[in-house]
């Protein structure tokens, strides 16, 4: 099943008059409360149920739409095409595959897709968001390039409907352009300049000893994974109806193919069958990720982040 994200009032107003994704007849709205759970958030009748598959490769196609309608509208008014340049460092696959899929992102927006990724550029052209400016402002509560894949979660939250407010959340991950960040959106205040999701947030890493990572994560009506390690959240490790996540990018060796696949941190046909929300590795934070980072890159050309 895949669902599809609810309207953004506040992207519609950045990008211009791109619509809403609840505003179209196509796409298929699913959001908590709604979707085969009771009325606390959680599965009441006892049936055991799947969980919804979140498909990212869908909702960052209509937010593809959204910024390529706001960058018509920005050069309408006269203004030069927005540009995104790439500078790709060392020989990770993992990276190679993000650019790739960039370029080709942003081709069917109109952009010239060119990744940089150099700490000495200007923070209000750091479309990744890695800058200490811009990681400074966000960690204040402060419009800022929010990292582009902190920024995919964030958007994926909000757009499925998965409550935060007043919600456990275990993030599996201490990076400081991934797991921190999106630590970071979660337990900050909703009233603040760039509001957050006043949830309750606990961070964990690969080294988080497993019985004690298993005593967080079976709280967590949240669980975020980014510690790029296989199969690290079992099912065992999952409470009912929990919404799951998974931020993991790992090559593996497929003994039935014999050819190297790409897996996220979760096991994911297990954990489906007790998360009510999880999104699928391919398809699912990647090419958000994707997506967030032409958002900031026509941020960035609109000087609307300062």
């Amino acid at each position: 099943m895949t669902v599809l994200a609810r309207g953004s009032s506040l992207l519609r107003g950045l990008l211009g008059r791109g619509p809403a994704l609840g505003e179209s007849a196509a796409p298929r709205v699913v959001s908590p409360g709604t979707a085969r759970r009771g009325s606390a958030g959680f599965r009441s009748s006892g049936v055991r149920y799947e969980a919804v598959v979140i498909s990212g490769t869908e909702i960052a196609k209509q937010i593809q739409k959204e910024i390529h309608q706001g960058v018509e509208s920005w050069i309408a008014l006269g203004h030069r095409r927005p540009h995104l340049s790439i500078i790709l460092v060392g020989d990770n696959p993992a990276s190679h595959t993000y650019v790739r899929n960039k370029i080709k992102a942003a081709s069917a927006v109109d952009h010239v897709d060119e990744r940089t990724i150099c700490n000495g550029i200007s923070p209000e052209k750091d479309v990744d968001g890695f800058h200490i400016i811009n990681i400074g402002r966000l960690c204040l509560d402060q419009h800022s390039l929010i990292p582009a894949t902190a920024g995919a979660v964030w958007e994926i939250i909000k757009r499925t409907g998965i409550e935060t407010f007043g919600k456990n959340v275990v993030v599996a991950g201490r990076s400081k352009n991934v797991g921190m960040p999106i630590a970071m959106l979660l337990h900050t205040d909703g009233e603040h300049e760039r509001p957050g999701g006043d949830a309750t947030v606990t961070i964990a890493h690969r080294y988080t000893p497993r019985e004690q990572l298993k005593i967080h994560t079976q709280l967590a009506d949240i669980i975020i994974v980014a510690a790029g390690i296989p199969k690290l959240i079992t099912s065992d490790m999952v409470k009912e109806g929990a919404a799951v996540i998974d931020v993991g990018i790992n090559y593996v060796h497929d003994p039935v193919t014999g050819k190297t696949k790409l897996v996220g941190d979760v096991d994911f046909e297990a954990v489906k069958e007790k998360a009510s929300f999880i999104t699928p590795v391919p398809g699912g934070v990647g090419p958000m990720t994707v997506a967030m980072l032409l958002k900031n890159t026509l941020l960035a050309a609109k000087k609307i982040i300062h």
